[in-house]
């Protein structure tokens, strides 16, 4: 027995050493204290991050190791209530430590409690590492969050875990809804959401997936989707996590810098002179096709090329005196001689800039034909002169064509007062036909110019013809016969009298310097009935009725290819003159709806003809005059405003004979004022285009505010269509002056009874 009492005591000695031992090696620490809170054990192995060896502190007690008498500090309170059986979590401070701390009972072999038994962990690390843990999560947070790209994580079978605000805005969706959808109601094309997951699945990644994506509202989005695995806990495939970019902004900026490009590839090859980009070294970088058409090289010729190669002797020192100028002082110019590969010579102008490209200093310039820009000179000092000729007749037929009014209606209205038998009636009738060409003179002083309204109507081409006659005969001289062969009942047409006008004149114009000794010139009209066959070889014109002008002449004639250049802008086989003519009379001819063609020879004279579409079942502008029954009475009241005295007048005694109410004003602010004290209505506004401080719009548009619905006539001396389309404005009702008693009651009567405007 005392061997086996000995053998207990061995063993319970080596359990006790290697209980010890374990909780020396505890990463913590365990105490022990009696009833009055005096430590009677510590171990631990985190005994000495505090400073303290293993039972270090036995015989203290609470208050004493932790320097206090305040028994509710936290680590005092927990072991007295563990002396009254309960037991405390807390956490605890201590020496820059922090600590989870447990604390209970300690009972003896009885049950009795007769101290506490405490163990302490150090979080230390753990709460730091924790924190940081945290603050990286709240990084990542913002950071998702925060992105401009839309953020997304989802489940493989595309149901959407996870996502910022960015992708909130981007799709239209709120967070509710977007948690709720399927990934593949995002795609405008579902084989694209088929396709991203092959991808993905086969390479654990996609990288720039170019793909429609579709808003909430239906809106297409082009779309850059960048995409990795998302793995779980276990290391298995989860779902995706990835971006999404809206690139269509950026793909419209490319699709804008393609058009720019090639917009200024396009814009380089048409200049009409030469282009050229060279570097230091005499590199060419870039060329329009003029330097190869025009030198005879071709591109890749050009390439192996200097700026030097193209020219010889004095002008090749003088290029190279300026290319070192251009990258000395930052430009340069020259005139000198290209020379071409078959050694022709060519004069141009030649300017040079520096530019610095990518880094490298470069020369950029033009160079235009010199020949080319004299003869441009010419043209625009002859452009000027006719410019400021039609100012000044503008100007004159402005003021010439209020007074043609106050004598055109006068003498008409004095006419209608007198008897058929009363001398005075013819003399009155003389007046007013003098007067009437006067105005047709005016008309066509300004075809000239070009300067006139233009007002399609219809009309006969036959009686434009006999009213040019006798201006034609004075055009083009004594030493040419001029004949006209019209055909009677001619079909009326639909154009402008001043453009009809001005084809005939240069026309003629034009025969007259083909016959510099004289000859023949012959202006013809006729019906013409096109068949198929006709339209067929005169292509693009189509089958039809179309009334016939043609102007012969006996000159010259012209070979094939000059007749192959004769309708472009500035072309002429002439020492003088613009070369604008023959292209005015066909802009003229294809503006109104018509076609030409020329036939001629050398030697032969030339022949135009012209076919004008036939205005079917209308009657000509004459024709429907002489039929018209005079305006019938008026009862409403009109607001004239009119600067000019005498045509207000006449324009007030020809409203109110026809039974108008006429209120009168001088200028615009006038009609303002008599409108706002007039209480009852106004129907009419009859005002002059141009007056001072308002104009008519100007007056129309504040009168149309104060009174809805009023209707408004504008009439005007000015004949430049760019003073009266800035003023007037397409669409508005409009009457040129001079005008007689019956065109103005009926223009008046025809406004007052159309059926009103609507807003548009």
């Amino acid at each position: 027995m005392t061997d086996l009492g000995n053998t207990r005591e061995a063993s319970s000695d080596v359990e006790a050493q290697l209980l010890r031992t374990l909780l020396d090696q505890m990463p913590g620490i365990l105490w022990t204290v009696d009833r009055d809170l005096r430590f009677t054990s510590s171990l631990g192995a985190a005994l000495p991050a505090l400073g303290l060896q293993p039972n270090q502190v036995v015989g203290m007690t609470l208050f004493e190791y932790f320097g206090t008498e305040d028994p509710d500090l936290l680590p005092i309170a927990a072991h007295r209530k563990a002396l009254e059986g309960k037991e405390s979590e807390y956490e605890f401070s201590w020496e820059e430590r922090k600590y989870q701390c447990h604390v209970e009972p300690f009972r003896d072999e009885s049950g009795a409690i007769s101290g506490a038994i405490g163990v302490a962990f150090d979080m230390t690390e753990a709460k730091r590492a924790a924190g940081a843990l945290k603050e990286s999560e709240h990084k990542y947070r913002t950071l998702f969050e925060e992105s401009r790209d839309a953020l997304y994580v989802s489940t493989i079978d595309g149901r959407l875990i996870d996502f910022n605000q960015s992708m909130l805005s981007l799709f239209g969706y709120t967070r509710e809804e977007m948690g709720q959808l399927d990934a593949e109601a995002l795609y405008l094309d579902p084989a694209d959401r088929r396709a991203f997951r092959e991808q993905i699945e086969r390479h654990g990644a996609v990288k720039d997936f170019d793909v429609r994506l579709v808003t909430k509202d239906g809106r297409v989005m082009d779309c850059l989707l960048n995409s990795t695995l998302q793995y779980d806990e276990h290391g298995e495939v989860s779902g995706y996590k990835g971006a999404i970019r809206d690139i269509g902004e950026q793909k419209r900026a490319g699709e804008t810098l393609r058009r720019e490009r090639d917009f200024s590839e396009a814009a380089t090859d048409s200049l009409p002179g030469l282009f050229y980009l060279f570097d230091e070294q005499g590199r060419f970088l870039r060329w329009n096709r003029n330097l190869e058409h025009l030198t005879g090289y071709s591109a890749r010729q050009v390439a192996k090329m200097s700026p030097l190669d193209f020219f010889v002797g004095e002008d090749r020192r003088t290029i190279e005196e300026c290319i070192r100028e251009a990258f000395d002082k930052g430009q340069t110019t020259a005139e000198v001689e290209l020379v071409a590969r078959d050694g022709g010579r060519i004069p141009y102008f030649f300017t040079g800039e520096l530019v610095v490209l990518d880094g490298r200093r470069c020369v950029v310039g033009t160079a235009i034909d010199l020949v080319e820009r004299r003869r441009l000179e010419t043209q625009l000092r002859q452009s000027q002169k006719m410019e400021a000729i039609g100012r000044l007749a503008g100007g004159v037929a402005h003021d010439f064509n209020n007074v043609l009014t106050v004598i055109l209606s006068n003498s008409e209205m004095l006419a209608g007062g007198l008897g058929p038998e009363d001398p005075r009636r013819q003399e009155l009738i003389e007046i007013r036909d003098a007067a009437q060409r006067a105005a047709t003179l005016t008309r066509q002083l300004l075809a000239f110019s070009r300067k006139q309204v233009l007002k399609p109507r219809v009309l006969s081409l036959n009686a434009v013809v006999v009213t040019l006659e006798k201006m034609l005969r004075r055009l083009i001289g004594e030493d040419i016969d001029l004949a006209t062969e019209l055909q009677p009942n001619l079909w009326a047409v639909e154009a402008d009298p001043g453009q009809l006008e001005q084809i005939i004149m240069n026309l003629a114009v034009n025969a007259r310097d083909a016959m510099p000794e004289g000859g023949r010139l012959s202006i013809e009209t006729g019906n013409a009935e096109i068949d198929e066959g006709f339209a067929k070889q005169h292509f693009p014109m189509v089958p039809g009725r179309y009334v016939m002008l043609a102007v012969c002449d006996s000159g010259a004639g012209m070979d094939a290819e000059t007749q192959r250049y004769i309708f472009e802008p500035f072309f002429t086989t002439k020492s003088r003159g613009t070369g604008l003519g023959l292209s005015m009379v066909y802009g003229i001819v294809k503006q109104s709806g018509g076609y030409i063609w020329a036939y001629s020879e050398p030697g032969q004279g030339a022949k135009f003809e012209i076919y004008f579409p036939c205005a079917d079942g209308r009657r000509s502008d004459a024709e429907a005059a002489m039929a018209a029954d005079p305006a019938p009475p008026g009862k409403e009241t009109v607001l004239l405003a009119e600067d000019e005295d005498s045509v207000r007048r006449l324009a007030r005694r020809i409203l109110e004979e026809v039974g108008y109410t006429v209120l009168e004003a001088r200028e615009a602010m006038e009609a303002l004022t008599m409108s706002e004290r007039w209480d009852g209505p106004i129907d009419l506004l009859l005002t002059d285009v141009v007056m001072p401080e308002l104009n008519g719009r100007e007056l129309a548009e504040r009168l149309s505010v104060l009174r809805p619905g009023l209707q408004i006539l504008y009439i005007s001396g000015y004949t430049d269509h760019e003073i009266l389309d800035g003023i007037v404005g397409p669409g508005n009702n409009f009457l040129q002056k001079p005008f007689t008693p019956d065109a103005l009651a009926n223009k008046v009567r025809e406004i007052l009874d159309a059926p009103e405007k609507k807003a548009p």
